[in-house]
């Protein structure tokens, strides 16, 4: 797990986003939730992820607002807008010599789709940019190798308009048993069990909830179904900055795949704010 003095701020406004949102202007609302939101500052521990804290923060929106799944319009408008890049990503990996590269760093481009830490993202931008050094990939290789040897696969997802790109990679994946793993509740845009099966990831490979409800993977709330193929799974694929703050320091192997959205993420994983990259975990990058 990894908390940053830094994230607090970065929370706090992503709350005030929030509001913004979906108050139409009620000052009065955003006033009583921004005090709600800055008395669970005092809760903060080391303990703490920005994914959890995160979660409790927009648990406290919600209330206010009195609505279960308010970014649920939100995702779907976004999902019709990143719709119209498959098509051309698609005929990308097919032309391509190397299409299990193309399909990862199309997962990847399709990371910068967040509604929490990089809400004015530009998807086009960085699908124009797919091929080019903004994505770095130095876990390739022994991806590539473990996947040869390799006959379960966790796929831990992210978001829910990034699953379109996901779903890119998970058919280069086709001849392994692959589970995609999902949120067990709606948060901010994160995928959940309805959203995968609206896109039909169900009919390309297994769909299980973790059993986590914030952005992120929270492991002493998985399910038993969930903590069996972390364990037992050949090769772990994680999705998403969320997943990367909350798993980092596992020891069992990792492969993560995300944008870097802030100086704190980048000055745990060691590359530059704004890369895409493909890595493997501390840990075991230490023993290669």
């Amino acid at each position: 797990m990894f908390f940053d003095p830094a994230c607090i701020p970065c929370i706090i406004h992503q709350a005030y986003n929030s509001i913004k949102l979906f108050t139409d202007g009620d000052k009065d609302i955003q006033l009583k939730v921004m005090k709600e939101v800055c008395a669970e500052i005092r809760n903060i521990n080391k303990d703490y992820t920005a994914p959890m804290f995160s979660s409790i923060i927009q648990t406290l929106v919600e209330k206010n607002l009195g609505i279960k799944n308010p970014y649920k319009k939100i995702k779907e408008n976004n999902l019709k807008m990143a719709k119209q890049f498959i098509p051309y990503l698609e005929k990308m990996i097919e032309s391509s010599c190397n299409k299990l590269e193309i399909s990862i760093r199309a997962a990847i481009a399709g990371n910068t789709i967040d509604l929490g830490a990089n809400p004015r993202f530009d998807l086009e931008y960085e699908i124009n940019r797919i091929t080019s050094d903004s994505i770095i990939l130095p876990g390739l290789k022994r991806f590539s190798e473990d996947l040869t040897k390799s006959s379960l696969i966790l796929f831990i997802g992210d978001n829910y308009e990034e699953a379109l790109f996901d779903i890119l990679l998970l058919k280069q994946l086709a001849g392994k048993r692959v589970v995609y793993a999902v949120r067990s509740r709606p948060i901010l845009n994160d995928i959940t069990l309805e959203d995968a099966k609206n896109l039909v990831i169900d009919k390309i490979c297994e769909v299980i909830e973790s059993g986590s409800t914030m952005g992120g993977t929270d492991l002493s709330a998985a399910t038993k179904e969930f903590s069996d193929l972390y364990k037992t799974a050949d090769m772990v694929i994680s999705k998403g900055q969320g997943n990367y703050e909350t798993l980092m320091n596992e020891e069992r192997p990792i492969y993560f795949m995300f944008k870097i959205k802030c100086e704190a993420i980048s000055g745990r994983c060691g590359y530059p704010v704004g890369k895409g990259v493909l890595i493997l975990n501390q840990k075991q990058s230490d023993k290669t």
